[in-house]
């Protein structure tokens, strides 16, 4: 195996996966470097959201992201289109002024706000579609040191460039800070085709939205009886019912406050995205080859 490459992209979930695919795709030599494929965006399904919250705050550069994931994940796999946040009628005001000048498609029905354009997609079909024909080296990183990593086994790689997208598990090998947020999702046996969100979120057979106090480090998560109450109570709300469920998947969500693409020593980490990996991951892919072509 070679011990050096042109781009070493550390972590293959959505965001170092996208980086390795658009970076592939413009012929740079790409070495993808993680644990297993999928990592901390293996939650069963995953919005493309760009208005957050209870408060409908538009998610910033909402425009683009939208734009660049249209672009970018049709290519690998289904992706379904439309969210219908059914907002009640007292908050509707705000949420429109919100809305007002910004170029995402919208209609006010009689449940709430239904956004055209933003969607949902089935994470395991498309992380494996993304992965085809990439060089992905599995194996544990046990020391990082500017763009050196150190193996498990002993084993030494460098890149001409690293790039940091390893997510909450590995953020102490960059040592970036940020801010690390447990939550479920439950598996249920119910499809829904119509995305719904609000308080949780029903996708595909996702019922999701719990988060857990914030950390300020890293720890395995295990769902918990309390968050499954929550859940099921927040579906009720939204649905009418309580759907049934036959699993559930936990993870860690890391934030590093919009700073999503920054400068490390030898690289860039390419990270931080909490629960929005999936709706910003296409458009730091774009601006990660930009920033490696010298382009602005």
């Amino acid at each position: 195996m070679k011990t050096q490459a042109e781009i070493v992209v550390l972590g293959a979930g959505i965001a170092g996966l996208c980086a390795a695919r658009v970076l592939h795709e413009a012929g740079r030599e790409v070495l993808v470097v993680a644990r297993e494929l999928g990592e901390a965006s293996r939650v069963p399904d995953a919005l493309l959201n760009p208005v957050r919250g209870k408060r409908g705050t538009v998610a910033p550069e909402a425009e683009e992201a939208l734009e660049a994931l249209w672009d970018f994940y049709p290519r690998f796999g289904a992706v379904r289109q439309g969210i219908l946040r059914p907002v009640p009628q007292s908050d509707r005001p705000v949420w429109q002024q919100k809305l007002q000048g910004r170029r995402i498609p919208h209609l006010w029905l009689e449940e709430g706000l239904y956004l055209e354009n933003a969607g949902w997609l089935e994470t395991t079909p498309l992380l494996h579609r993304l992965a085809e024909g990439l060089n992905i080296l599995y194996a544990e990183v046990k020391r990082l040191e500017e763009n050196t990593l150190w193996l498990e086994d002993g084993r030494r790689l460098s890149g001409k460039v690293l790039v940091y997208a390893g997510g909450a598990s590995g953020a102490h090998l960059v040592g970036l800070g940020g801010r690390f947020t447990p939550g479920s999702v439950l598996l249920t046996q119910q499809h829904f085709k119509q995305a719904r969100s609000y308080g949780v979120y029903v996708a595909g057979h996702s019922l999701g939205g719990s988060y857990l106090p914030h950390q300020d480090r890293y720890a395995p998560h295990q769902t918990q009886p309390h968050e499954v109450e929550w859940l099921l109570a927040e579906a009720q709300k939204l649905l009418g019912y309580r759907p049934a469920f036959s699993a559930s998947w936990a993870g860690v969500r890391y934030r590093l406050d919009r700073h999503y693409l920054k400068e490390i020593p030898g690289g860039f980490a390419l990270t931080g995205f909490g629960s929005a990996a999936y709706f910003y991951a296409p458009l730091y892919a774009r601006r990660l080859l930009k920033r490696l072509t010298g382009q602005s």
